[in-house]
């Protein structure tokens, strides 16, 4: 009797290890048709408003400009990010200049980070520190705890197969996410020019700080913000999608001096 109910477990096991295999490959392969096309969105940490009638002076034929200074310290080195920044900008009338000097507008800007997202990953993370901050993505807690050996075991089974299956799938389709983050720095001139300070506190030991705080004085006004973009696909190439994001990345720094 025993024996016979080993069997009967035994059985069940199996048409539950084919059940959850089977529905697991119907969930990924339904992923895998709704990601088929190429998707690309785009975030600011913050926004910013241009002065109108200093974008005018920064127009070709004008007597100003905008001079451009592109850093890329991600592990993406195939494109030329200030190239594809000063080429939208030309496209869009203004005129880029090589001097800083006679710029009405200096724009800096930092690719910081672009790849396919790491775990945890996703936009709202990278944006939630803004201009200056890491670019992190948010934390996995591991599972861990006491079951019954037996529940324990079943459960190791199915999700042995599950796993099985889902790298079955896995050679044929994989949605995959890439993401690019990219620092962006304005600085405006303005007649007259700006007044400000700036505020710092130095730790000088468990319990006391001291706080200074600086005057600055200046003819330019500045703007601060981080843009993330991502693209998703199924099966995305890697250059694809990080030349995507790059375009998508100086469409959208370029599109805050639209008139």
């Amino acid at each position: 009797m025993v024996r016979k109910m080993g069997f009967i477990r035994g059985g069940l096991l199996l048409m539950a290890l084919f059940l959850v295999a089977t529905l697991w490959g119907c969930a990924n392969t339904i992923k895998a048709i709704e990601n088929k096309d190429l998707t690309v969105n785009a975030k600011m940490s913050d926004t910013i408003f241009l002065d109108a009638e200093t974008l005018a002076d920064a127009m070709q034929g004008s007597k100003g400009g905008i001079f451009v200074r592109v850093a890329n310290t991600s592990d993406f080195q195939e494109i030329d990010f200030s190239d594809l920044i000063r080429t939208k900008l030309t496209s869009m009338g203004y005129n880029v200049v090589k001097n800083p000097k006679q710029a009405t507008y200096h724009v800096t800007a930092n690719l910081l980070y672009l790849n396919e997202a790491k775990e945890g990953m996703n936009m709202e993370s990278v944006l939630a520190s803004g201009f200056g901050g890491a670019v992190l993505g948010a934390s996995v807690a591991g599972v861990s705890g006491h079951s019954w050996r037996g529940a324990g075991t079943a459960g190791l089974a199915v999700g042995l197969a599950a796993a099985a299956v889902d790298a079955g799938a896995g050679l044929m389709w994989k949605v995959k996410e890439y993401i690019g983050v990219a620092d962006i720095q304005i600085k405006e001139v303005v007649p007259g020019g700006v007044t400000g300070s700036q505020e710092s506190s130095l730790a000088n030991g468990i319990g006391t700080a001291t706080k200074t705080t600086r005057k600055i004085v200046s003819d330019k006004q500045e703007y601060r913000t981080r843009i993330a973009v991502n693209a998703k696909q199924t099966n995305i190439d890697r250059n694809e999608a990080c030349k995507t994001i790059a375009e998508r990345l100086a469409s959208q720094i370029s599109g805050l001096f639209k008139m």
